[in-house]
């Protein structure tokens, strides 16, 4: 059930997208331009996010095994980058992987979690006050307005509480936390 919610925040978003590109892009082949669009908008929203779980990983001194943005995965030793369809078995954009040390890892891993929904935010804001000042009749001023919903749809996205999303392991933290002091 929170998954599909999950799901349907992201595509309500991409939607929207579609919607806020058609002032630019007319017609049936501007349909078929606005997807391509709306999807490498979302790779680089996607790539945004997990680039914030890695520098939060990195942060707290762990090791990171790979960086996945569907379908790329860049493996860190040996260092390559491949495709690799499939990659995620069920995710829905990308992951991360990494090693962390024992040492307060409860707060780590909530912290690496909420990192990738908060990098998305950033992007967001970023995103949309230079869209702002653009202005949707420019298509720079559109596309960057467009980046700065989808940032927004995904990081909400990942923050709903479903098994493997962010805000499933940030909630399984606090939880965690509660019986510790109890």
């Amino acid at each position: 059930m929170m998954r599909a919610l999950a799901i349907s925040i992201f595509f309500v978003t991409a939607f929207g997208v579609v919607g806020l590109l058609s002032e630019h892009f007319h017609g049936d082949s501007g349909l078929v331009l606005r997807l391509l669009i709306d999807a490498l908008l979302s790779f680089v929203a996607v790539l945004m996010h997990e680039l914030g779980h890695a520098g939060a990983a990195r942060h707290f001194g762990a090791q990171i095994g790979a960086i996945v943005v569907l379908p790329f995965e860049l493996k860190m030793k040996p260092r390559r980058l491949r495709v690799r369809w499939r990659a995620g078995g069920g995710d829905l954009g990308g992951y991360v992987t990494y090693r962390l040390d024992r040492i307060d890892a409860r707060r780590k891993h909530m912290a690496i979690s909420a990192a990738g929904p908060v990098a998305n935010l950033l992007l967001a804001l970023a995103a949309g006050a230079v869209a702002a000042q653009l202005g949707t009749a420019t298509l720079a001023g559109t596309l960057l307005g467009a980046l700065a919903m989808l940032s927004v749809g995904m990081g909400l996205a990942n923050l709903v509480p479903f098994r493997g999303s962010d805000g499933a392991h940030i909630l399984q933290g606090f939880r965690a936390g509660r019986r510790a002091r109890s």
